[in-house]
């Protein structure tokens, strides 16, 4: 009855990680991206901690990569500009 368990928790959790896995690869290159635009440079930052997911709205990208690209990029340039 545990294992049973604990294989229905494994089953639901697991495309949670795996979402944030892509939002968090999206993030790190969109980041990277923005960072250098800003400074005009093709030195590459330091790799940012991926935020938590925020939820998306109407006008979001479908692909969670995508989505994370582009708060990365956004986030980026904001630093980049500083």
């Amino acid at each position: 009855m545990i294992r049973k368990s604990l294989v229905i928790v494994f089953i639901i959790i697991f495309p949670l990680f795996s979402h944030a896995d892509q939002f968090c690869d999206g993030y790190k290159q969109g980041y990277k991206s923005g960072y250098k635009k800003a400074k005009n440079s093709s030195l590459e930052p330091l790799d940012p901690m991926c935020p938590l997911k925020p939820l998306k709205g109407f006008g979001d990208p479908q692909s969670d990569y995508e989505f994370g690209y582009n708060k990365g990029y956004a986030k980026g340039l904001e630093k980049g500009n500083n």
